[in-house]
């Protein structure tokens, strides 16, 4: 197995609801039936990605790994129910996996890198994360990863985080991913705690 590497975050992003502005209306129709948790996600990449200037040569080559205990209750729920009603559209069942917490991200961004959808609770399942990207960046697998989280918070409502992970860069943007910023993707800190 590769030893990981020191990773670098160079952006944070973080949503508590779909922000469709910030998607095309090619991509919103791609996915229409993505559950909102997803989209969550998607823009919490979203201002995570915003200031990378090499997003747009490295999208082969930038991976997500995605953590929750929940996944996309609402896409769920309606396909459960139509089951029970007798019939369930088959074009629901991709948006009620909790895979698409990483695949709308993945669609909307045009990643094809490592992908990975972690359903364990966060405090558990952010370091397995976590792990995982560094191992895809030190074995050059990915350039660059997206680690996101979704949770419930207090109020009931729902929280995206995500960071843009790299290969550690002396000298270079981007502060050492640490115990601090994976709390920060855990929610321990309170909302806008760092850059969106």
């Amino acid at each position: 197995m590769t030893n990981p590497t020191h990773t670098t975050v160079l952006g944070r992003g973080e949503a508590a609801a779909p922000l469709m502005e910030l998607f095309d209306a090619r991509t919103r129709n791609t996915v229409r039936f993505a559950d909102a948790a997803a989209w969550i996600v998607a823009s919490a990449t979203a201002h995570a990605v915003k200031d990378c200037k090499e997003l747009g040569d490295l999208r082969d080559a930038i991976g997500i790994v995605t953590v929750s205990s929940e996944g996309p209750q609402g896409a769920m729920a309606e396909v459960e129910e139509g089951g029970k009603e007798g019939f369930s559209s088959p074009l629901r069942y991709a948006a009620s996996s909790p895979g698409s917490l990483a695949g709308v991200s993945c669609i909307a961004f045009g990643f094809r890198g490592p992908t990975l959808n972690v359903t364990m609770p966060l405090p558990e399942g952010i370091p397995v994360a976590a792990f995982m990207c560094s191992v895809w960046l030190s074995s050059q697998a990915a350039k660059m990863m997206v680690l996101a989280t979704l949770k419930k918070t207090a109020s009931g409502e729902k929280l995206g985080r995500a960071l843009l992970l790299s290969p550690e860069r002396n000298g270079g943007p981007g502060d050492l991913l640490d115990a601090q910023a994976l709390a920060w993707l855990e929610g321990k800190e309170p909302p806008g705690g760092g850059r969106a």
